[in-house]
């Protein structure tokens, strides 16, 4: 082989090599993918009526969610709107803070008067949840166990991230505000 065979040679191996390595690496780097939060509503029943647990209903935003559970059961009179509107009794959510994907929960009226439990989540929810919000006069009490049992938080009405349930709830509680499970 002449020498330009051996420098062509040499040249080619060594490209080979850069090339080989560039990819490699690359090639190993996972690409981000955003993740895609997924926004759920789902009917709640008292306590002392029989369990009806709907499917969740899911949208790409919290809005439309919330938006899909004013639209429910709307009476065209606006006198009798309030006595059978569905009203948000809260939130649970996967990430802290209230971020990540949520789980809005609603009853016929707020919790004065009516105690609404879950006594295992929703398909998807159980051992997911990280923070959790009650709302329109409902504090929320998860339990990490199903039917109520196990270790119990209160959030009154908040819980920014739940400490040692993260990722721990079971069944879910909403009392009238004023009123710990």
């Amino acid at each position: 082989m002449g020498k330009l065979g051996k420098q062509t040679t040499i040249a080619v191996i060594v490209a080979a090599s850069v090339l080989s390595f560039g990819p490699v690496s690359s090639a190993l780097a996972q690409p981000t993918v955003p993740a895609i939060d997924v926004h759920c509503a789902a009917e709640a029943t008292p306590l002392n009526e029989p369990t009806m647990q709907s499917e969740p209903v899911c949208f790409g935003t919290e809005a439309e969610a919330e938006a899909y559970i004013e639209s429910i059961q709307q009476p065209q009179n606006p006198a009798a709107r309030s006595a059978s509107a569905s009203t948000i009794l809260g939130t649970v959510y996967q990430d802290t803070n209230r971020s990540g994907s949520s789980l809005t929960l609603w009853g016929s009226n707020g919790c004065a008067g009516s105690v609404f439990g879950f006594s295992s989540l929703e398909s998807g929810w159980t051992n997911t949840i990280s923070s959790a919000s009650g709302e329109n006069g409902c504090w929320l009490t998860l339990y990490t166990a199903v039917s109520y049992g196990g270790s119990r938080l209160n959030c009154t009405p908040y819980c920014a991230s739940i400490g040692s349930w993260n990722d721990n709830v079971k069944s879910l509680v909403f009392r009238p505000s004023g009123t710990f499970g």
